[in-house]
């Protein structure tokens, strides 16, 4: 099992978009036996970009979404405080989408790496 973040959402629905498969479609492919899941959070991000919000959830029918549990929340409190602490903080949708990844023990797959890297607990898979 696998999250995928918001990075990853917009290069797949650029690609659909394209009618020209990439990255993300290739990635998928080559897991195909991996379950994937998305955070409520990057539903946010992803929906978004779409005058029609029913146009973008067409593309995340296909995936489980995880919340932003109270657990996640504690874990983006630490998160956010160490980062802040260290001058190297990140966007709170970021935080919460990292947070949703260690609260879960998923690893997960952006192309958002400058970010993510500076949160060690998340296991990152670029894609």
């Amino acid at each position: 099992m696998k999250l995928l973040d918001t990075s990853f959402l917009i290069d797949l629905q650029r690609e659909f978009h394209c009618r020209r498969p990439g990255r993300a479609t290739a990635f998928l492919n080559a897991n195909a036996e991996v379950v994937f899941k998305i955070s409520v959070i990057s539903v946010t991000e992803f929906l978004e970009g779409f005058a029609r919000v029913d146009d973008g959830e067409a593309l995340l029918a296909a995936y489980a979404r995880l919340e932003v549990t109270g657990r996640v929340a504690r874990q983006a409190a630490i998160l956010r405080r160490r980062l802040r602490q260290e001058g190297r903080l990140i966007g709170d949708f970021d935080i919460l989408i990292a947070a949703t990844a260690v609260a879960e023990g998923l690893p997960l797959v952006t192309d958002d790496l400058d970010h993510f890297r500076r949160i060690p607990e998340v296991t990152l898979v670029a894609y």
